[in-house]
């Protein structure tokens, strides 16, 4: 008697464990894109076009799995600044942030372009008052997701397509170094490979095509898939 209880123990366990693991696997899984004109995905011509998020979605989506993207939050001129004042205010960011799965994020290059060009005589020392605004921003920002969200936050690293700013430069590596050491963030570098015509079919032009944004897409992939 002993023994059949045990095995019937046994099988509505083996059960619910396989009915757990049927509701996650056929569960959809949402993203929340947030950031500027790159998370928009705006192409080389300036049109608003496919996106890293865009790509993830065609590349990991099943017909068991369907993935959600959600770009309610991304806008071309948007800084770190303007998100995290509607994140504090806004409720809907908040229940968003609490039923995503995964959250990628593209901000402050807008804040760096902006800062850098209303600061007369820029200089480094003028800079690095720049960055260390920036990274505050960044910091109060990362914090206040964490209230509402537990799990991975994906940050897209910063690129410079040959823009010839000294300050700008030196700016992008700063931002880059700082994102990289956040341990909150899962840091995706884009600066050792985001260069050249093959990413950017208009010289000059920030927004680079639709293979750099498909080369992003890999490397979020890379970054959910680690434990």
């Amino acid at each position: 008697m002993k023994k059949i209880i045990k095995l019937i123990i046994l099988i509505i366990l083996s059960l619910s464990v396989y009915y757990i693991y049927k509701d996650n696997y056929n569960s959809n899984v949402k993203i929340l894109n947030i950031g500027d004109g790159v998370a928009m995905g705006i192409n080389s011509y300036g049109i608003d076009d496919y996106s890293y998020a865009d790509y993830y979605k065609d590349l990991i989506s099943t017909s068991d799995k369907k993935i959600e993207v959600n770009e309610k939050y991304t806008y071309q001129e948007q800084t770190i600044k303007m998100f995290l004042e509607k994140l504090k205010s806004d409720s809907k960011i908040k229940k968003d942030l609490i039923s995503s799965h995964i959250v990628i994020i593209c901000l402050g290059y807008n804040d760096l372009l902006y800062k850098v060009s209303v600061e007369r005589n820029i200089n480094n020392s003028k800079l690095n008052r720049i960055i260390n605004d920036i990274e505050k921003d960044n910091n109060e920002m990362i914090k206040e997701i964490r209230k509402y969200y537990k799990e991975k936050i994906i940050v897209i690293g910063y690129f410079n397509p040959n823009i010839d700013n000294y300050y700008i430069e030196n700016g992008v590596r700063k931002l880059n170094r700082i994102l990289k050491n956040n341990k909150e963030v899962e840091y995706i570098d884009t600066y050792n490979e985001l260069k050249g015509e093959k990413y950017f079919s208009i010289p000059g032009n920030y927004y680079p095509n639709n293979e750099a944004y498909q080369l992003i897409a890999s490397k979020i992939i890379t970054k959910t898939l680690e434990k």
